[in-house]
């Protein structure tokens, strides 16, 4: 792919154009970002500051192994707390084992790494049921194996943040939030230019990926149902400088 990148517009429709996604151009092997993947240099300041690295204890890790014990209710607490002021834990022994989540993952992976003859089959800007169709084809296994030890975790979480609040354990669960999940597989390849895509700052924790560990988001619906007593905070992905 040669394609050289300079008005935003016009290169966005070329990039789509390719139906190769961000994998083509790493498959292409490019040295430099297009600009369209570039926020403004007036806007990195206020967007993307530097993450602070001796902040990242901020992220509490949660054990649930003692969750159906005399446990509960320190877990209850720690779980409230770290949404009222983060909007973010991490939980561990949470039930999904950690072969389960490498399935997954290689499934995903493997789904987005497939020859460019095939991607460009299934390519697509919109969510469209039969693009849909061909991934879960492609893992149908691994998600159907996901979605069943997930359903039991959010059951289990759900719980817990209601107890956080005072409510019921089942009180969201009889609001429907139980009854819908959506799961989004991105795909983040080597950046050649990664410093590009951040400015430094000390305004945002940096949180570490541990093996088995998932980080719980607790997010908008969760702060409007709550009436602001738990929080969703932004956040980011960084851009990985390794291959």
């Amino acid at each position: 792919m040669s394609t050289v990148f300079n008005d935003r517009a016009k290169d966005v429709q070329l990039f789509d154009d390719t139906k190769l996604g961000v994998r083509g151009l790493v498959d292409a092997g490019i040295t430099t970002i297009p600009g369209f993947f570039i926020h403004p240099p007036e806007t990195l300041s206020t967007l993307m500051p530097k993450p602070n690295s001796s902040d990242s204890h901020l992220l509490p890790t949660i054990d649930l192994s003692g969750v159906d014990t005399d446990l509960r209710p320190t877990i209850v607490e720690k779980i409230a707390s770290a949404s009222r002021q983060l909007g973010f834990f991490q939980v561990v022994n949470h039930g999904i084992p950690v072969e389960v989540l490498a399935r997954l993952i290689s499934a995903i992976k493997a789904f987005h790494e497939q020859p460019a003859e095939i991607k460009t089959r299934l390519y697509r800007r919109d969510r469209t049921v039969g693009n849909l169709k061909k991934f879960l084809k492609y893992a149908a296994n691994e998600l159907v194996e996901w979605n069943e030890r997930v359903k039991g975790l959010g059951a289990l979480l759900m719980g817990l943040l209601c107890e956080g609040l005072g409510l019921e354990t089942g009180r969201l669960k009889e609001m429907s939030f139980l009854e819908g999940r959506a799961m989004v597989a991105h795909y983040y390849p080597y950046c050649p230019q990664a410093d590009l895509t951040i400015q430094y700052g000390e305004e945002w924790v940096d949180v570490k990926p541990v093996p088995g560990t998932l980080v719980i988001n607790t997010g908008d619906a969760l702060q409007i149902m709550s009436n602001d007593e738990y929080k969703s905070v932004e956040h980011r992905v960084l851009a990985n400088p390794f291959l």
